[in-house]
């Protein structure tokens, strides 16, 4: 008898020993021998006295589902029929698990969270009155500490910006189990209303775009969050992209709006969910223009938010899309260009360009100065949205001013009357030019593209080097100080002894020739007046030799003289 109960409890032990557990999800799955029916076992564990009803049993397995307040413990299968255990699982360690939670759909706002599921509280235990268990909630990066007392539910509250990756899962810090994740989404941004602002940054007025609504997140996650203004006539076509933050929180998103925007539609952008759409309107605003040359050329209009360039009243002007170029930088090369037609846009400026040191500005072709038209114009940049025109204010500018590159003859007489002929640039018609030489007018006879003849007359004063003269085009003035020798126009001086071809010293538009003067022993410097002598002649009008015999004579005298002195200073 001994000898059976023995082997019986080797038998048994060998069966004991080849069972285990394992849980997926809320079921508990035990391993090992068994017959097919469930009758024939009875099913307990822990602070749960028979689950056998809620248990199923093939060959090699037996499949629980033990209620959501089942905690750790004990599992024991007993044979009815052979009276005694065949399953003896000391300490069974359930994870949590998450069957769902409420809302399913999070706003970007605190709100209570509730989780739902099993086995929360699995680490209680009656026996020594411990009543909760210690959970560690993982919201997408984020933990939330939780003492739970409920077996099926956990309720928290988030983290109030976006987390990454959106999902949620629950540890069992007692135990170290830890449970299945479940995925959420967050609601999508919504926009309420659109102002523009302007705040004195460093005492530079910089507009900001201030929107309200829903769902925008908080300054821990606004890395997430941006601005697109999309093209008004086609909605998939992003004008620029707007990233520069000043403050946020879930109802309210301030934002510095580029100088490369233009009206269109808002979008909000956050943790890469869309929100609605609400038409922005941005008046251009224009800063300077380039001064174009008469014969059409490419131009520079810088501002901000500039869309369709004008030359006013309504002439279109072809142009570039919007360039950005550092203000920092002499060069006229661009650092980045805005979104093309195409939906393309290149790359952003580096971290270390400020965006105070950006220029915004298109290039435009200006068309070719008429004759008629006035070297003044204005220009403007209209932005259209839902066929409404926001118009930048009217530019003034004008043509380049008039460039001098030489001038025949470049210099005259007193009483001089003769035909200048002006080489350069950036002409107008008789009416609009006019020409002053030393302060008197010069008479137009003849302007073209590139040249201007006049007719002046000199009068008698005497004049000082250099000549100021000013061609003036609709009130636009050459330089009048000219920066090459070409340029410049010298008031001549008659030498002594020079006259003109009838006798005088009065030229006349017959008589312009001029004796050579200067006792026809040197040359006339005509802007000094003065005599510059051959190399055996000397005085004011060249009319002495060098080297006389009285010259010679005093040459001889000084010689000896210094050569006395001398002597006497080495022996004396």
């Amino acid at each position: 008898m001994k000898l059976l109960l023995l082997l019986f409890l080797i038998i048994n032990s060998i069966i004991l020993s080849k069972c285990g557990y394992s849980q997926s999800n809320e079921k508990l799955i035990v391993t090992g021998e068994f017959d097919k029916t469930i009758d024939k076992y009875t099913v307990t564990f822990s602070n749960i006295d028979d689950i056998t009803k809620l248990c199923s049993v093939n060959a090699t397995q037996l499949t629980c589902f033990p209620p959501a307040n089942s905690i750790n413990g004990r599992f024991l299968v007993y044979d009815k029929e052979e009276g005694t255990n065949v399953i003896d699982i000391t300490t069974v360690v359930l994870s949590p698990y998450i069957s769902s939670m409420d809302p399913k759909v999070l706003p970007t706002s605190s709100i209570e969270i509730t989780i739902r599921g099993f086995y929360f509280n699995a680490n209680s235990n009656p026996a020594i009155n411990k009543t909760s268990t210690h959970l560690l909630v993982t919201i997408g990066g984020s933990n939330v500490d939780v003492n739970s007392t409920a077996s099926d539910s956990v309720k928290f509250y988030p983290p109030n910006f976006f987390q990454t990756p959106l999902t949620i899962s629950l540890t069992n810090v007692d135990s170290g189990k830890k449970s299945n994740s479940i995925k959420f989404k967050y609601e999508l941004p919504n926009i309420e209303s659109l102002s523009v602002v302007t705040i004195n940054n460093n005492k530079t007025n910089q507009q900001y775009l201030n929107i309200s609504g829903t769902n925008f997140g908080s300054k821990q996650s606004m890395k997430l969050v941006f601005v697109e203004i999309h093209d008004f006539n086609n909605d998939s076509l992003i004008i620029t992209k707007l990233t520069d933050i000043l403050s946020i929180n879930d109802t309210n998103l301030l934002i510095k709006i580029n100088g490369d925007s233009s009206s269109g539609n808002i979008y909000v952008i956050a943790n890469s969910q869309q929100s609605n759409t609400l038409p922005l309107y941005l008046t251009p605003i224009i800063t300077n223009v380039d001064f174009p040359n008469y014969n059409g050329d490419t131009i520079n209009v810088t501002g901000s938010y500039l869309s369709d360039i004008y030359l006013s009243p309504s002439t279109k002007l072809n142009c570039s899309l919007i360039l950005i170029r550092d203000s920092n930088n002499d060069d006229d090369d661009t650092i980045t260009t805005s979104s093309s037609s195409s939906g393309s846009t290149s790359s952003t400026p580096t971290s270390s360009t400020s965006s105070t040191d950006l220029i915004y500005f298109k290039k435009c072709k200006f068309p070719q100065r008429n004759s008629n038209d006035s070297i003044s114009f204005s220009i403007f940049s209209r932005s259209n949205g839902n066929n409404v025109n926001h118009d930048s204010n009217e530019f003034k500018s004008h043509y380049q001013k008039p460039i001098i590159d030489a001038v025949v003859p470049n210099g005259f007489y007193v009483n001089n009357k003769l035909n200048f002929t002006f080489i350069g640039t950036n002409w107008a018609n008789f009416t609009n030019t006019t020409i002053t030489i030393a302060d008197k007018p010069c008479k137009l006879l003849e302007i073209t593209s590139s040249t201007i003849v006049c007719y002046y007359e000199a009068g008698i004063d005497i004049l000082q080097n250099p000549i100021s003269y000013v061609i003036t085009v609709d009130g636009q003035r050459n330089n009048i100080a000219p920066d090459s020798d070409t340029s410049t126009i010298s008031f001549y001086s008659l030498c002594p002894g020079q006259t003109f071809s009838n006798g005088t010293t009065s030229p006349t538009s017959t008589n312009t020739t001029l004796s050579q003067g200067c006792s026809n022993s040197g040359t006339c410097n005509p802007v000094t007046g003065l005599c510059q002598c051959l190399p055996t002649k000397t005085g004011k009008i060249c009319d002495q030799d060098k080297y006389s015999s009285n010259s010679t004579s005093k040459l001889l005298s000084t010689s000896l003289s210094l050569l006395l002195l001398i002597f006497i200073t080495l022996f004396y």
